[in-house]
């Protein structure tokens, strides 16, 4: 379920560090700009370690490649994994800090508590393999809920 993403990710995912930077620029006005900096760098990094890993050749763009097919490939990756999940620690934590900050900001702790009881439906939308988009997907779905009106 979509709702556990956060309690499940896992801080070592290569895509979740690429994830800070959607998180950032969704936040990006109520931001510093060095977080939404540090969200960017830690993306590119993300970014170029899966590319590294992938069976591109990148290497005329200054990426050597990473083997992962070679047992001494998936130990240089799990590596490079390991130090950006210790580089992209203190930029999830200074986002969750801001984004606790701006939830305090900007609605009063009633309409906070009331969507996390009952959240926007896009939160369990699912995407099967040759099934329709997320979106329809989730337009299609026959339960319906929203939030309580005030």
């Amino acid at each position: 379920e979509r709702i556990d993403q956060l309690r499940l990710e896992q801080p070592g995912c290569v895509h979740a560090h690429m994830d800070l930077l959607k998180a950032a620029l969704r936040l990006s006005p109520w931001l510093p700009a060095e977080l939404l900096a540090d969200a960017l760098e830690v993306a590119i990094a993300a970014r170029s370690l899966d590319v590294a890993a992938s069976p591109y050749d990148a290497s005329a763009y200054g990426l050597p490649p990473i083997r992962v097919e070679l047992p001494s490939g998936r130990d240089e990756y799990r590596a490079a994994q390991v130090e950006l999940m210790h580089r992209a620690a203190p930029v999830r934590a200074a986002l969750r800090a801001a984004f606790d900050a701006y939830l305090q900001a900007a609605f009063c702790p009633a309409d906070v508590a009331a969507a996390e009881a009952a959240p926007g439906e896009d939160r369990f939308a699912v995407a099967t393999p040759a099934g329709p988009p997320w979106r329809k997907a989730l337009l299609q779905r026959p339960e319906r809920t929203s939030l309580p009106k005030r």
